[in-house]
């Protein structure tokens, strides 16, 4: 899977209470999400931020956390990262 980083386009609720028409908000708010690539469509991509793959002896199947589906028309840039996949070394494992 690619690593990606994607800017979008979301809407937001202003406030919660009464306020004249010409008072309300016109912006978007822009955003930004990183992690896997799960779905590539030309409607939507799915990407998750949390990630398990486990060996091929474990009992546990791939898991993914977190995942965030965004509609293609919203997308303002998608760019490919670094995969930071890496292997702990000895200092960090105690």
């Amino acid at each position: 899977m690619r690593v990606v980083a994607i800017e979008w386009l979301n809407s937001y609720q202003g406030t919660t209470g009464w306020k004249t028409m010409e008072d309300c908000a016109l912006d978007a708010l822009v955003s930004r999400s990183v992690g896997w690539l799960l779905h590539d469509t030309d409607q939507y991509n799915v990407i998750i931020p949390h990630m398990i793959q486990p060996g091929e002896d474990a009992r546990i199947a791939a898991q993914g956390r977190g995942d965030m589906t965004i509609p293609c028309a919203a997308i303002v840039k998608l760019s490919e990262l670094a995969d930071p996949t890496c292997q702990a070394s000895a200092s960090v494992r105690g």
